[in-house]
């Protein structure tokens, strides 16, 4: 997924607008188009946590800052009050997007959304209650609804 956002990257401004616009990517927060490979990015880092079986649960494995455009056009497309990748529900969040600007039907992203919140469940039910809050906002299930009908 690296090569993939660094190949996005060295595209011309021009091919990434073409690229954006035909998957449907706001770009009005995005005037420089690099929303395309920054988010590929993004993903790639969870990628990698999941596929080394590193810790994923706490985003230990983010290794940027999310620029101002790829928040703020999350929080505008979805209507989410903040969005700063710092929590696996972010993460959540740029996954369904993605999933949502490919046209993967709405019946599997909400499963996958649904799945999420059963794992987050037992997670919580899991441990004490001083770890699940320091690891899951409590805001969760909120955002996750709103991302739910955004889909």
């Amino acid at each position: 997924m690296g090569d993939f956002g660094y190949l996005l990257s060295c595209l011309t401004l021009d091919m990434r607008e073409k690229i954006s616009r035909a998957i449907g990517i706001n770009l009005s927060c995005d005037t420089n188009c690099e929303l395309i490979y920054k988010y590929v990015y993004a993903l790639k880092d969870l990628r990698n946590a999941i596929a080394h079986n590193n810790v994923v649960y706490d985003t230990r494995f983010r290794k940027f800052d999310p620029s101002k455009p790829m928040k703020q056009c999350l929080i505008l497309e979805i209507g989410l009050p903040y969005i700063n990748f710092k929590t696996i529900g972010d993460y959540i969040v740029l996954i369904c997007y993605y999933l949502k600007l490919l046209n993967v039907s709405k019946t599997e992203i909400k499963s996958f959304i649904r799945e999420f919140g059963k794992i987050t469940k037992e997670y919580e039910s899991s441990v004490n209650t001083s770890i699940s809050s320091i690891t899951l906002h409590k805001d969760l299930t909120s955002r996750m609804i709103i991302l739910s009908n955004f889909i």
